[in-house]
């Protein structure tokens, strides 16, 4: 048992290192950074299991932040708990659905949907009435676009990969550490 929790918390910080590093790419383009950071995630929940998926669902935007800010994250840090928690919401859809064999991939599209939802919402409903002074109106549309549309994308592209990867994936010997 106890080597299970190791194998587990190695392959959870082996997962959240490998998604700072590519998120340390995000300059190149938004639309390659997240789809990789978004399969990093449902590969985590799927292959190791729910708490691997939320911790680095949490975990990864507060290292991003430490590491290297965006100029809109340092202008307003507090968009960082949108993400973790956008992040979760994908996490948790994708792995609700894990054990619908043909429909696997709706916990990604759903998760896709939750994920925006959370973070547009709580982005048009909190974050901007409450700190939003701190923007411009460019910003406010930028950072609008950045936590909609452009989520909704990067969190399907990566469910898309994910999609394809997964089948193959769990077959390989000693990849999945929860029974999926």
């Amino acid at each position: 048992m106890k080597q299970f929790y190791t194998r587990m918390l190695t392959r959870t910080a082996l997962l959240l290192a490998l998604c700072v590093v590519v998120q340390q790419f995000k300059t190149v383009s938004q639309f390659i950074t997240g789809p990789l950071v978004n399969l990093i995630l449902l590969l985590a929940a799927l292959a190791v299991g729910l708490g691997s998926g939320l911790c680095i669902a949490v975990l990864s935007p507060i290292l991003a932040f430490l590491i290297a800010p965006s100029p809109v994250m340092q202008l307003m840090p507090q968009l960082i708990v949108l993400v973790a928690a956008g992040n979760a919401a994908l996490v948790v859809c994708a792995w609700a659905l894990r054990k619908q064999d043909k429909f696997f991939w709706l916990g990604f599209l759903l998760g896709a949907a939750a994920k925006v939802a959370v973070m547009a919402g709580g982005l048009q409903f909190v974050l901007l009435p409450l700190f939003g002074g701190v923007l411009n109106e460019k910003q406010v549309a930028t950072v609008s676009t950045m936590f909609g549309v452009n989520q909704f994308i990067t969190a399907l592209i990566g469910g898309v990969l994910c999609a394809i990867l997964w089948p193959l994936l769990r077959k390989v010997k000693g990849f999945v550490l929860q029974k999926a």
